[in-house]
């Protein structure tokens, strides 16, 4: 009995030496790829302040293409291989007592976003990943008529790297899109179509092709929490933080099953329960 334990014990060892080492060989793989991720992204920044037109010139449509083909890699080794599905996040919000029906339908939502498949626009994607997984705060501060703006407080600092776009996903009603140009990181939710002003040659005559980053699609919430976020008093930016829908908490699922599995995803990570200032 006592040489039949030593041998299951031996195995079960064997086996945890093996898994050791697979995830310090995955953990070494991602580092590698990471590095090649931000050395690219440096370069292709440079690219950007020289003002060439990036989506005709032809160094540049090659280097934002390794750009996104490491970026690809890089969502892979992070947060696992999605395959056909695309990754997820649900944002946990807080709408305050400002809000004209909080007695009726009182401070919490949520809204569940689909990010873009990464075969289109990995860099935008991979961002908003790295946004929620590094979450802080924020909050919806502007109300505009064409769109939802928030604050985004996370690692992410910088805005992104070049004007990441696919005509196959343009801005239309329910998208998500970082706002500014450079884009990000605070983000939009286009409440209409936004195709022509977000879109190619829009909001600067310099360059036709240019226009603002996506992130990916509202698919819950676009019918009933969104339209109660275009209540809050004021418009445009609001000065007044006590108006604001606040952006408690950011949930990166990735598609898997098993215990808490919901609709074929489960949760990957959650940011810490923080308040904005």
């Amino acid at each position: 009995a006592g040489g039949a334990g030593d041998g299951t014990s031996a195995e079960a060892a064997s086996s945890a030496a093996v898994a050791a080492g697979e995830a310090n060989t995955r953990e070494e793989q991602e580092n590698i790829v990471a590095k090649r991720v931000a050395d690219l992204t440096t370069e292709v920044r440079a690219i950007k302040k020289t003002s060439v037109i990036m989506e005709t010139d032809e160094h540049s449509l090659e280097m934002t293409g390794k750009l996104q083909e490491a970026t690809r890699e890089l969502i892979k080794l992070r947060y696992g291989d999605a395959g056909s599905k695309n990754y997820r996040i649900r944002m946990d919000l807080e709408f305050q007592p400002t809000i004209p029906d909080f007695e009726e339908r009182g401070k919490d939502a949520t809204l569940l976003l689909e990010l873009a498949p990464i075969s289109l626009i990995p860099c935008s994607v991979f961002n908003f990943l790295e946004i929620a997984r590094t979450w802080k705060n924020g909050a919806f501060h502007r109300n505009a008529g064409h769109v939802l703006q928030a604050l985004a407080r996370s690692d992410i600092t910088q805005s992104m790297p070049f004007q990441e776009y696919s005509k196959e996903y343009p801005h239309k009603k329910g998208t998500v899109g970082y706002a500014g140009r450079p884009s990000g990181p605070e983000f939009y939710i286009s409440i209409e179509d936004n195709t022509r002003n977000h879109g190619p040659g829009s909001q600067q005559k310099h360059n036709p092709y240019e226009a603002d980053c996506i992130i990916g699609t509202i698919i819950e919430g676009m019918s009933d929490v969104v339209p109660r976020i275009h209540k809050m008093p004021g418009k445009e930016f609001i000065g007044d933080k006590k108006k604001w829908v606040l952006i408690r908490r950011m949930h990166i699922l990735v598609p898997g099953d098993g215990p808490g599995s919901v609709d074929g995803y489960i949760e990957f990570s959650k940011s810490p329960l923080v308040l904005p200032e």
